[in-house]
Order: structure tokens, then C-alpha cells, then sequence
């Protein structure tokens, strides 16, 4: 279904311009009408640097391999390794403080590396702020990381009395086609690395919580939680501490009165024993989820075999990814009525990198899902070319004239229309009506940022679903 000649393809303009048309005719609300958005948990200060200037191939040892967490320079070039020959994201802990340090004194030497505002809550919060939004963050940060985000921005977190250290993720950069050694990413993206102290405890939840009440959030966005990925809590002999915080998380999302909704946003996740408390705690009270299409297939294993999908096909099938996403909803709706939750899952949202798919239940509050869907594949262009303009000169379409909507048949075909780009259909999912909107990404040539992106795509394909 994917690969046709950019400078064949006839249907880059019309694509362009019926996204924008959805886009200005479906606007943010404001004064009285204005939405509100409360965000949790955390912040850290991003090193971006490129990749294959900081790691040196001839050092690793051994084949491309799988690590839970990196404690030798060797695993992190194997790690390293696997991801980039699959263009897979990846997210991981490295244990070893003293080499990590290491890693960034080298990265600050390196020419082109960059320090800007990291963690998916306040990336997601200034995307919220820029489309309109009225933004409660949940986080605790330096002085200095706190005038990276505007200043309307309420941020939550501590009495500003205390002399917070910031945690620093290195956010390992590299194109599509680039070349390490043996081995060619498919496409572009990132390998984050962190060896944070903060951010594991989400320490800002209480003071988060506090706020919830007098903010009175239309959306609360849950984020951030993947730090508690493999991250050594059995130090100083505290059991138990990671499944507490889950738990309270859990108590905060029970707190809000049912006229706010509630999103998740998934990560990169690899401990089994932590996905399993977010399935069994968080996902089955929350309204929403957003997730990348490696995200969608590790919690699709999770959820159906019980183990966890460490790397996915970097372009998967859209039929694939509509599977998965409906046998989600209804594993996540059985929960729901096993556990007689109070919330119940009504919407999730997939982003790939040739398209943008968003399930939505017909008789839910979640609004505008044709606009959102479209709204979500243009800020995944402007994101990654870091700039306002949809220029189709730097822009190519993977999806083709057709795609099934179910791996099961391929009689069912959707056929892609240039001039109404994005397809809208209903079906019926554990006897609810559901409304599936696809629409297809004008995929940025010329990549500039690619942390963040999954972030700010999810934020945007949330802006427009939510009517105060």
C-alpha cells in the first residue's frame, strides 16, 4: 500500500488543501467558551544531538540486541543499533549515573546539539496553549526550565521555595536513509536515553491534585508515567513505592466529576510488570488513549497475549492498525464492564507516520473527529519541518488510491480521495457505534525535529474533539 514517486504524485495539493479547509472551519472556542486542560506529570530539559556523531559503531561488541535498561557503553550501542535499523522510536533508563554523565559532557562538545523543554506533559501543554487552550501543568522544574513555557501557563508542582535539579534526557536524533555502520534507518527518529531521579516518583501529583478543583478541567492528560520504566525503586530498601504512585493516579482520575474527560498518553514501555499495573490501574478508567504505532502494538500484546512488543513495523498496514485498535476497544471495554468502571473508553487515537487514525464512540463527548483527524496529519508536518507552512515541495503521501479497513477482508476497501483526503465511516464494537476517521499525513521530506512529535500530534488531535 505504500511507496509512489513524489514527483508523480498529483495529489499533494488537493490533499493540502482540504486538510487546511477542515482545519479553519473547525476553531478553538474562547472568552466564557474557552477549554481548559490540566496536564500531569513531569518536565526535563531535552539534549538533542545527532546520534551517529555521538555513538561510534566500531566500539559495539556483538549483535543489534533488546535491553530493558543500558548499564554499559556496549548495550547502549546494541540498543542503539536495533532501534535505528528498524526506525524504530525507543525510549530507555540507563542505570549507570557515571556514564550517563559521561554521555552528555561529549554531547555538549559535539556541534549542533541544543537544549530545549522536554516531557510529554509540557510539550503537550504549550501545543494546547498555542491552539487556545486554557493550561494547568503538574510539574517540578527549575527556574530555568520554567521560562522555556509561556508564561500563561499555570505551573504546579512546588512552593518555589526549593532548589530543583532538572532531569536531562539526550535525545538521540537521526534521518531517514542515514547510515551507521552496517546499518540504514528506514526512517526518521529518536533514541531517548535518561537516568532520571524526578521524574520516576511523579512528586508533582499531590500538588497537581490540590489545583484540580478550582482549575475545573474540561481535559485532564495523563503523561509521563513510562519514567517508572525499569527505574531501580528498590533502592534504600522501598518496596513497593511504583505500584503505590500507580494507584494514586488511579485515585486522582476517580477525583474528576464525569464532565471531564480523561486522556492517557501511551510511551515507550518494556517492563511487563508496569504495563500490567497501567492496564489493570489507569487504562480502564480513562476516557482516551493516544499511542504511536509501536506503542499501539506493544498494548495490543499486552492486553492480548500478556507480553510486551519491544519494536513494530516503522509503516504498518492501516488495516493492521484499525485491527488492533478495535480489538483494544473491546478488551479495554471488557475491563470497563468486568471492573463496573466509572469511566469508560470512548476514543483512541493512533499516529502513524503515513497517517492519522481516530476511533471515537457516536453518543460520547468527543467531538469534531473528521476536523481532528485532519488538524493531527497537518501539525505532524509543521512539527517535524518545524515551521507554519504546508509546502508540498517538502511533503510526499505513502497511503495509495485504496486501503482495506480490516486485515480480515479485503473486500472492504476505502478509496482515497485527494479532493476529501480524509474517510469517516461508522460500525458497531461491543454493540457501540463507533465513528473511524483516517486521514493521511503530508509527510515532512526534510525533518528537522522528530522528538516531540508524537506529543504535539496527540495534543492536536485532541484540541478540536473537546467542547466546553
Amino acid at each position: 500500500m505504500y511507496y509512489r514517486n513524489k514527483d508523480l504524485d498529483d495529489r499533494l495539493s488537493p490533499v493540502r488543501d482540504n486538510l487546511l479547509n477542515l482545519e479553519t472551519q473547525n476553531i478553538v472556542a474562547y472568552g466564557n467558551k474557552q477549554p481548559r486542560v490540566a496536564l500531569g506529570y513531569g518536565a526535563c530539559h531535552d539534549l538533542f544531538v545527532k546520534a551517529t556523531a555521538l555513538l561510534n559503531h566500531t566500539e559495539m561488541n556483538g549483535d543489534p540486541r533488546h535491553f530493558n535498561d543500558i548499564s554499559t557503553k556496549d548495550e547502549l550501542l546494541r540498543s542503539f543499533a536495533y532501534y535505528f535499523k528498524h526506525g524504530a522510536a525507543a525510549e530507555r533508563f540507563m542505570s549507570n549515573g557515571e556514564l550517563y554523565d559521561n554521555l552528555v559532557e561529549e554531547a555538549l562538545n559535539l556541534p549542533g546539539s541544543r537544549w530545549a523543554l522536554g516531557g510529554n506533559a509540557p510539550l503537550m501543554a504549550k501545543r494546547f496553549y498555542l491552539e487556545g487552550w486554557k493550561v494547568l501543568l503538574g510539574g517540578k522544574m527549575s527556574k530555568k526550565l520554567k521560562s522555556y513555557i509561556p508564561e500563561d501557563i499555570k505551573i504546579v508542582g512546588d512552593d518555589g521555595s526549593q532548589d530543583i535539579r532538572d532531569d536531562v534526557h539526550m535525545i538521540l536524533e537521526y534521518k531517514a536513509d542515514e547510515k551507521w555502520g552496517p546499518y540504514k534507518a528506514p526512517r526518521a527518529n529518536r533514541y531517548i536515553l535518561h537516568n532520571d531521579d524526578n521524574n520516576p516518583l511523579i512528586t508533582s501529583l499531590e500538588t497537581f491534585g490540590e489545583h484540580l478543583p478550582n482549575f475545573k478541567p474540561h481535559l485532564v492528560v495523563i503523561s509521563g508515567l513510562q519514567m517508572m520504566d525499569n527505574y531501580p525503586f528498590m533502592k534504600g530498601n522501598i518496596q513497593g513505592v511504583r505500584e503505590e504512585r500507580i494507584m494514586l493516579v488511579r485515585e486522582q482520575i476517580y477525583s474528576q466529576p464525569s464532565s471531564s474527560l480523561v486522556h492517557f498518553e501511551m510511551a515507550s514501555y518494556v517492563e511487563l510488570e508496569l504495563l500490567q499495573h497501567l492496564t489493570d490501574y489507569v487504562i480502564p478508567n480513562v476516557d482516551s488513549i493516544g499511542m504511536n504505532e509501536q506503542e499501539l502494538e506493544n498494548l495490543y500484546h499486552v492486553l492480548e497475549y500478556g507480553n510486551v512488543s519491544v519494536v513494530a513495523d516503522s509503516n504498518p498496514r492501516v488495516a493492521t492498525s484499525l485491527d488492533h485498535m478495535r480489538k483494544i476497544f473491546s478488551l479495554i471495554r471488557n475491563k470497563n464492564e468486568q471492573n463496573k468502571n466509572f469511566r469508560k473508553l470512548t476514543r483512541i487515537h493512533v499516529h502513524t507516520l503515513a497517517y492519522q487514525a481516530i476511533l471515537t464512540v457516536t453518543s460520547s463527548q468527543w467531538k469534531r473527529t473528521k476536523a481532528a483527524a485532519a488538524k493531527a496529519s497537518l501539525t505532524a508536518h509543521r512539527y517535524v519541518c518545524d515551521t507554519d507552512d504546508i509546502s508540498v515541495d517538502k511533503s510526499k503521501l505513502l497511503l495509495d488510491d485504496s486501503f482495506s479497513t480490516t486485515t480480515k477482508s479485503d473486500t472492504n476497501r476505502i478509496f482515497f480521495e485527494p479532493s476529501e483526503p480524509v474517510s469517516c465511516w461508522r460500525e458497531v464494537l461491543n454493540d457501540e457505534v463507533v465513528d473511524i476517521c483516517v486521514a493521511p499525513v503530508l509527510i515532512c521530506t526534510e525533518a528537522q525535529l522528530t522528538a516531540g512529535a508524537g506529543d504535539n500530534i496527540s495534543a492536536a488531535g485532541l484540541v478540536l474533539q473537546v467542547q466546553s
